[in-house]
């Protein structure tokens, strides 16, 4: 009898009292129960360890300790998991609903590919945006020069092609998640899918990374990594325009709306 499929989800935090509860609620609440729950906290000194504690008996695996950065602390996660596919979600995000794992997990069972990618609810002062994706190559996401057409919250990735890549990049300490993604769909024999599953709700604030301009220096060198600058210029400038507006059109009227 082939045993169900097994998705460790991986929250990473550090003094993350006022949002975490949330968050691990909306793992914990999921209908689909083979679930394994992982989350490295970076030694906080706010209440974050208390609200972990008072989820323990619902959590797989947790520690608090120093780490170097965000992606170093998934790094730790990535090593304690055992999950068939993973999906990292934020300390300040939550997932999408209830039945999301579910919903993922019955397309994963169709084909079993090496990724897979949703769509995102943007969250901003209680109001919330609903942002389509489409399916893109390695070379599409490049030429946007962002992480946006493939978000790191709503990717989930087999074992097997996280194990290939070895994890985060601890060079880059704000957008690693980009580059971990653009060499996961680089990799050669690899096949991935968009679904039009809303995964995550992604919660924008003052202090958030996304808030905070601290991706911009990182994204550069990354593109330099993966030869973005190599490309000839007229190729660049045409397709970033041509993906960037594809993206405004299939989510127009899409603002930012209470409920």
């Amino acid at each position: 009898m082939q045993l169900p499929i097994k998705i460790t989800i991986i929250t990473v935090c550090k003094n993350s009292g006022r949002f975490l509860a949330e968050t691990i609620e909306s793992v914990i609440n999921q209908s689909y129960k083979n679930i394994e729950y992982i989350i490295i906290d970076g030694k906080s000194n706010d209440l974050t360890v208390d609200i972990i504690k008072q989820y323990a008996s619902r959590i797989s695996y947790w520690v608090s300790e120093k780490d170097n950065g965000m992606y170093d602390a998934i790094n730790k996660g990535l090593q304690m998991s055992s999950g068939d596919y993973i999906l990292i979600l934020n300390s300040d995000d939550v997932l999408a609903s209830n039945d999301t794992i579910s919903e993922v997990v019955y397309q994963i069972n169709i084909e079993k590919l090496d990724y897979y990618y949703g769509n995102m609810i943007k969250s901003k002062d209680g109001k919330f945006k609903r942002v389509k994706l489409f399916p893109v190559t390695f070379m599409q996401l490049l030429l946007s020069t962002h992480g946006t057409f493939v978000q790191h919250p709503c990717f989930f990735i087999s074992s097997k092609l996280n194990n290939l890549l070895g994890g985060y990049d601890l060079r880059y300490r704000y957008a690693s998640d980009y580059d971990y993604i653009l060499r996961a769909l680089s990799t050669k024999n690899i096949k991935g899918k968009h679904l039009n599953i809303f995964i995550s709700k992604f919660r924008i604030h003052d202090t958030s990374i996304t808030a905070s301009g601290k991706i911009h220096s990182e994204r550069i060198e990354i593109l330099k990594k993966h030869g973005y600058y190599q490309l000839p210029y007229l190729k660049r400038l045409y397709f970033y325009y041509r993906l960037w507006i594809y993206y405004k059109i299939i989510n127009l009227g899409q603002g930012y709306k209470k409920g």
